[in-house]
C-alpha cells in the first residue's frame, strides 16, 4: 500500500494544470513566456485569474497527496513520501518528458498538510516579498524567488526550533534540496553554452530561479 500511494502521488504530481489550463485557450507553456509549466507563468501569458487557478491545483497536489495519505491510515513517514513524490512530479513529470514547473505550489501545499503553524510562519517572507512588488516601483523582480526559497528553509527550522529533528523536519529539508536542485538543473546546458561564468550561472539558478537566457532577455522572466 505505501509503494503504491507513494507511486499514485507521482503519477498525480505529473499532471501539470497549468499546462493544461493554458491549452485550453491556445497557449503553450513550453513555448510562451518563461517556458515553465508554473502558475506564474500561466498568469503571464493567459491571465492572473487562470494563473491562480493552476496555482491552487498545483497547491492541491501537495496538499492532497499527505491528506489522502493520512485518511488511508498510513504512517506520517509515508504520507510525508507522498507528499515528496507529487513535488517531484510536479518537478519531473513523466507526462512531459521529465521537464516540469519548479513546485512552488505544490510544496506550499505539502507543507501545509505536514505543519500548518510551521507553514504560515514560512509564509511570512513570500507575503513580504509580495507587497513589495506591488508597492514598490519599479518592481523587483528577484525579491519574490528569493522569498519563495526562504520560506522551503524556515518550514523545517520552525519545526526544528521546538521538536528537535522530526519527519517532518526531514522530509522539509529534502523539499528545499528538491527545489534547489530543480532551479539548478532545468535547462542549464542552454545557459552554460552561453559562455556565461558558471558560478553567477548557478547563483542566479539557486537563489533567484533566474536563467542566464532571462538575464539576457532571451527569455521573458
Amino acid at each position: 500500500m505505501a509503494v503504491v500511494a507513494v507511486v499514485a502521488s507521482y503519477v498525480v504530481g505529473s499532471i501539470s494544470f497549468p499546462y493544461l489550463i493554458a491549452r485550453l485557450k491556445g497557449v503553450d507553456l513550453r513555448t510562451a513566456g518563461s517556458r515553465k509549466l508554473g502558475g506564474s507563468n500561466l498568469a503571464a501569458s493567459v491571465g492572473p485569474l487562470h494563473g491562480l487557478a493552476g496555482g491552487l491545483l498545483d497547491a492541491a497536489k501537495g496538499f492532497g497527496a499527505v491528506v489522502i495519505a493520512a485518511a488511508l491510515g498510513l504512517p506520517l513517514e509515508v504520507r510525508l513520501a507522498c507528499g515528496l513524490a507529487a513535488i517531484a512530479g510536479q518537478m519531473w513529470p513523466v507526462f512531459h518528458h521529465f521537464d516540469g514547473g519548479r513546485a512552488n505550489g505544490t510544496t506550499w501545499g505539502f507543507q501545509l498538510a505536514s505543519d500548518f503553524v510551521a507553514f504560515f510562519i514560512a509564509m511570512i517572507p513570500v507575503v513580504v516579498a509580495a507587497l513589495l512588488r506591488i508597492t514598490v516601483r519599479p518592481r523587483p523582480r528577484r525579491v519574490l524567488p528569493f522569498a519563495n526559497l526562504l520560506s522551503y528553509a524556515v518550514f523545517p527550522a520552525v519545526i526544528w526550533e521546538q521538536e528537535g529533528t522530526t519527519p517532518v523536519v526531514v522530509a522539509g529539508v529534502l523539499a528545499l534540496a528538491l527545489v534547489v536542485l530543480r532551479r539548478l538543473t532545468a535547462g542549464v546546458r542552454d545557459d552554460l553554452a552561453t559562455g556565461a561564468p558558471p558560478a553567477r550561472v548557478l547563483a542566479n539558478r539557486a537563489l533567484f530561479d533566474r536563467s542566464e537566457l532571462q538575464e539576457r532577455g532571451l527569455v521573458a522572466l
